[in-house]
């Protein structure tokens, strides 16, 4: 029976973002895009962007962060064809304030020629709706137990545990649920699970400390790589499966950059989860995402001149950004307020 509903799921799902295009040359037209703004500060990346949107369906950050670069050069009208295809492909409205730059523009002047873009060519993300339903069954189970019982508790352990079985599953079918199956995260998507399944929000008058936060503005699905995360093993088990996700289009390649050094830093020779039975990896291997952890015996960040090499050979194999444009990005959102990074790390 459990064989047969996740048949049924991939149907689905395969109906919703059935392709058989490598996503290979769709980062290589994106990483040359950023690098190439990064580096002259000019209009010669959008003719990158192009090629890459009219490739691949993109992952809504990339057509929102070239929307930016059009409005910070003063072209109003890529501005206004970047976010119509951010639309298209379904980004609600409440995303287009995640940067400060736009926030700062956006009353009064962005925001009818925004709301009217939205009003042409905004439109519902083509989700698998059975499979949304099931992962966010999952999530709210996970974070009602760890709320319950801690994040450390046995009966939190078997609960993701079976939660990344399905994950496993669907991987070894060639899938992961990424944005492209079942769209970002959103209070909209929340509110019509709580209605539908009659739950209720488990956040719910808890102190937020930005009253201004939108999940929508993350530009992401969370929970299904938070799972992940939470697995010391999950990586190493999976790792080819996940690799050929992020060729195919259902995994970014900063995700996976990030699994794989999380599978490193947070290793616990010790597990409490008595599934996870892995071994320390035998290959450490770095990107450069995340910054020195005391906690972790081994450190995966190296800013060295080799280590900045090493990092960037690293990327290079997963189709991931350089270093050191990535480096430069950061510094254009402290200086300018541009938002680059829609990840789990908001530093290169």
């Amino acid at each position: 029976m459990k064989n047969y509903v996740l048949g049924l799921l991939l149907v689905a799902a395969f109906n919703v973002f059935s392709q058989d295009k490598s996503y290979v040359e769709y980062y290589k037209l994106v990483n040359k895009a950023e690098e190439e703004f990064v580096l002259k500060m000019d209009s010669s990346c959008f003719m990158y962007y192009d090629r890459a949107f009219a490739l691949n369906k993109p992952f809504l950050k990339d057509p929102y962060i070239a929307a930016q670069i059009a409005l910070y050069l003063n072209d109003s009208l890529r501005f206004r064809n970047y976010l119509s295809v951010a639309f298209k492909n379904g980004m609600p409205l409440k995303s287009v304030t995640a940067s400060k730059f736009i926030q700062d523009r956006y009353y009064p002047d962005l925001y009818k020629t925004v709301a009217r873009l939205y009003k042409q060519y905004g439109r519902q993300p083509n989700v698998d709706k059975a499979l949304l339903e099931q992962i966010c069954v999952m999530c709210y189970q996970s974070d009602s137990l760890k709320l319950k019982t801690g994040g450390d508790s046995q009966q939190f352990h078997q609960d993701e545990n079976k939660t990344r079985e399905f994950l496993t599953e669907l991987l070894n079918k060639g899938v992961f649920p990424n944005e492209h199956l079942l769209g970002i995260t959103t209070t909209e998507m929340w509110t019509e699970f709580y209605k539908k399944t009659g739950r209720k929000d488990l956040y719910a008058g808890m102190p937020m400390t930005d009253t201004q936060y939108s999940e929508e503005c993350e530009l992401r699905l969370k929970c299904p790589m938070n799972i992940v995360l939470h697995s010391q093993c999950f990586f190493q088990q999976n790792k080819r499966a996940l690799f050929k996700a992020v060729e195919m289009g259902y995994l970014h390649p900063k995700d996976y950059g990030i699994l794989e050094e999380k599978s490193i830093l947070w290793f616990k020779e010790k597990s409490t989860n008595p599934a996870e039975t892995c071994q320390f990896p035998k290959e450490i291997v770095s990107y450069n995402i995340f910054g020195f952890d005391p906690r972790s015996k081994v450190q995966t960040y190296d800013d060295t001149a080799e280590g900045i090499q090493r990092a960037d050979t690293n990327r290079a194999k997963i189709h991931m950004q350089k270093f050191s444009v990535d480096k430069r990005k950061k510094e254009l959102e402290e200086k300018y307020g541009f938002a680059f990074f829609f990840d789990f790390v908001d530093r290169p």
